[in-house]
Parts: C-alpha cells; sequence; structure tokens
C-alpha cells in the first residue's frame, strides 16, 4: 500500500491535434504523482487506493483540478478527467464553481462498466450541462466498457480509444467506426482518436475525417509544469476545498 502521504502531486498536459493542419488545438491534462525520490507513481495506483476512503478520494480530485487549471495554457482548451466517484454533497458544488471560472473547459467523462457508474456519470453530465461546461465521452470502444446511449447522445466529444487502431482492418468494425463518426457530424460533435503513435496512425486518423488525435507521436509537445503540490498539504489540510477565487496558489514550485 502507497504512503499517500509522501507523495508529491503535479500534472502533464497532452496536446489534441488537428487533423487537417497538424495545429495544437487543446490539451489534455493528466494527474502525475511522485515519491520523496522523484520517482513517478502511476496514477492508477494512488487513484484506486483513494476509492477505498471516499472524503480523501474527493479532497484529492478536487485540488489535482485546481491543479491543472492554475497551471494550463489559459489561451487554448482544456479537457479533464473526472471520476464521478470523487462528486459528493461536500465538494460538488465547489468543483462545478472551480470548472467553470475557465473558459473553454471541457470534463472527459470515462465509459463505464457496470450500470451504477453508468447512472454517476449521467447524472454528473446533467450537472455540467447546467453550468455550461463541455463534456466529452472517454475510452469510447475500450476493452471491457459499455457504451451508454444516453451519453453518447449528451456529450459534446467523442474520444474514441485506441483500441479502433487494431479493429480497422476488420469490416464490420470499420464501418462501425464509420457509423461513429457521422453520428458526431450529424450532431456537431468534436471527434478525437487516442494512442496515436505513429505517421501512419495519423494518417488513418485524417482518412476516416477524426477532427483531432494525441498520442505519443506528439510526446515533444508534452508539458509538465515544475509546479508539485504535496498530497500531505491536501489530506491533512484542515480546509475542506479551496474557493477558485484562489487558484493562484497552485501555481507556485
Amino acid at each position: 500500500m502507497l504512503n499517500l502521504l509522501s507523495l508529491s502531486m503535479g500534472c502533464e498536459y497532452q496536446p489534441f491535434i488537428l487533423t487537417d493542419t497538424q495545429q495544437i488545438a487543446g490539451y489534455e491534462a493528466l494527474s502525475r504523482f511522485y515519491d520523496k525520490t522523484n520517482a513517478p507513481i502511476p496514477p492508477n495506483q494512488v487513484f484506486e487506493q483513494l476509492h477505498s476512503q471516499n472524503e480523501q478520494l474527493a479532497r484529492v480530485e478536487y485540488h489535482a483540478k485546481a491543479f491543472q487549471v492554475a497551471n494550463s495554457n489559459q489561451q487554448l482548451p482544456l479537457f479533464l478527467n473526472i471520476d464521478p466517484h470523487a462528486l459528493d454533497v461536500n465538494n460538488c458544488g465547489a468543483m462545478l464553481s472551480l470548472l467553470s471560472s475557465r473558459e473553454a473547459t471541457t470534463v472527459e467523462i470515462i465509459e463505464n462498466t457496470c450500470i451504477s457508474d453508468a447512472q454517476l456519470s449521467e447524472k454528473l453530465v446533467q450537472q455540467l450541462k447546467q453550468q455550461k461546461i463541455g463534456v466529452a465521452l472517454d475510452d469510447i470502444g475500450a476493452p471491457h466498457s459499455m457504451l451508454s446511449l444516453q451519453l453518447l447522445s449528451s456529450v459534446d466529444c467523442l474520444k474514441f480509444d485506441i483500441s479502433w487502431l487494431q479493429l480497422l482492418d476488420k469490416p464490420e468494425k470499420c464501418e462501425l467506426f464509420i457509423a461513429l463518426l457521422n453520428y458526431a457530424k450529424a450532431t456537431n460533435k468534436q471527434t478525437v482518436l487516442e494512442g496515436v503513435e505513429t505517421e501512419i496512425q495519423l494518417d488513418i486518423a485524417t482518412k476516416f475525417g477524426v477532427d483531432l488525435v494525441q498520442g505519443f507521436l506528439f510526446k515533444p509537445w508534452f508539458v509538465q509544469p515544475k509546479a508539485r503540490k504535496q498530497l500531505s498539504d491536501i489530506l491533512l489540510s484542515s480546509t475542506q476545498i479551496l474557493p477558485p477565487s484562489q487558484l493562484a496558489s497552485f501555481a507556485t514550485v
């Protein structure tokens, strides 16, 4: 088990690239964690441990988003991942206020593996829409995931999982991909293909008419701010949440 109090939190911004011009169109912010020796700790290990501690999960998720908003390029759109389990009656209002404090912010909802999770996501989408915050459906087509038609029709952006790149040589999978892309275009939803690592894969995305791509092909354009935040400062703080007006405090090294 990780000693969460010994970890520091940072973030990484991975760019979205326009397929037609290959220019940066925005960034996705991802949480990053480090131990005392500065060695990276897989984020999924941190959040899996926090899932058994709802209050701490909510606290870390809120402060992670505040950190990512504060250190982001304010001139470009920003996509943020949010775990619906990290929202409760104590911090939901503060999280929505935080997200709406930055223009051109989109929240990514992860495709779910069970009905209860899908219901949580649908509730979060409704709350985000009420605040006029953009919503993307993440990891569409990922193995072991389910696709909620309610979520699919409610979001503003469809993000296709990397696994599609291994499926497009199969006629039935290719037709499904094309149908989803056509649906997105017909309903004015943006499309993103994740996991692009080669020029050939970029050409595939361009050929199919995907709007944006992201992946390690563009690693030279990844951004990692030097600023870090100690998890001990977050988990041991007597303050439950930080008002959006105090976000500047997250931008310090």
